[in-house]
């Protein structure tokens, strides 16, 4: 059974402002995570360090650029998609994805019944 996959509008956002190229390698990985879910293997998935939630990365290459889309089961392994961002040199990447990625994670929860 194919896994449901579910955005936010801060995700829907973020993959508008891409290009061409890079939209159809994250809808590429995403269809991966729709047809296998909870077991889509690295290096496509793997999961989030340092976060207090069940958090994940779908882990793009796009034109040499390295795509991150952090992404959570909810309890009927629906798969949220809640944001992305290039993965740039900045050693605090993960820092800033991550804690912006916690509060939508957080918002949604609170959102759902």
């Amino acid at each position: 059974m194919k896994t449901q996959i579910l955005v936010t509008d801060e995700y829907s956002e973020w993959f508008g402002s891409l290009d061409a190229t890079e939209k159809k390698a994250v809808r590429r990985v995403v269809g991966m995570l729709e047809q296998m879910g909870v077991t889509l293997p690295f290096p496509y998935s793997s999961s989030l360090k340092n976060t207090s939630h069940p958090l994940r990365e779908l882990r793009v290459k796009a034109k040499g650029t390295q795509i991150r889309v952090v992404y959570g089961f909810d309890p009927t392994r629906n798969a949220l998609l809640l944001i992305g961002a290039t993965k740039a040199g900045s050693k605090r990447f993960y820092e800033q994805l991550i804690s912006l990625a916690e509060k939508i994670w957080e918002d949604f929860q609170q959102e759902t019944p």
